[in-house]
C-alpha cells in the first residue's frame, strides 16, 4: 500500500488550534499566527470550517475519558478562566488606550481625529477650488493665444 503526501499540514499547540476554532474571524486567527500551514491553504481553510461546524463536545468526549464530574468540573474551570482571561484582555485593552490618548498623548483622541479629518476636507476642498480655477485660467490664456 502506497502512502500519498498530505495535500495539507496544519501546526501548532493545541491552545493555538482552541483560538482557531473558536474565532469568529477564521482568516485572521490562521493566517499570520502561530499555526503553520504548508500545502493548500485553501484546504485547511475547509477543514477548519468542518471542525467549527462539528460543534463537538468536548465535556462529554472527556467525560468518557475521565468520568462526569471531573469532566463538568474541568469545563467549568476552563469555562471560568477564559472568561477571566477574555475580560482581563478587555480591560487591559481599555486602560492601554486610555493611557496612549490622555496620559502621554501618543494616540489622539476621537474629536481630535474628527477635527484633523474636518481641516483636510476643507483643505481638498480648497484645492479643487484652486485647480478649477487654474484650469479656467489657462483656457483664458490659450484661446487667446
Amino acid at each position: 500500500m502506497q502512502q500519498d503526501d498530505a495535500d495539507v499540514t496544519l501546526s501548532g499547540t493545541c491552545s493555538d488550534f482552541l483560538t482557531l476554532l473558536s474565532s469568529k474571524d477564521q482568516q485572521d486567527a490562521m493566517f499570520g499566527k502561530s499555526i503553520r500551514i504548508s500545502g493548500e491553504s485553501a484546504l485547511a481553510t475547509r477543514f477548519t470550517n468542518i471542525l467549527k461546524d462539528a460543534a463537538l463536545d468536548w465535556e462529554g468526549i472527556l467525560a468518557s475519558i475521565i468520568g462526569d464530574l471531573p469532566a463538568g468540573q474541568l469545563a467549568a474551570f476552563i469555562r471560568y478562566k477564559a472568561n477571566f482571561y477574555l475580560q482581563a484582555g478587555h480591560s487591559l485593552k481599555l486602560n492601554l488606550e486610555e493611557y496612549l490618548k490622555e496620559e502621554i498623548h501618543l494616540l489622539p483622541t476621537r474629536p481630535e481625529i474628527e477635527h484633523f479629518l474636518n481641516q483636510v476636507g476643507k483643505v481638498r476642498q480648497g484645492t479643487d477650488r484652486i485647480e478649477a480655477r487654474i484650469a479656467q485660467l489657462q483656457s483664458k490664456l490659450d484661446s487667446r493665444g
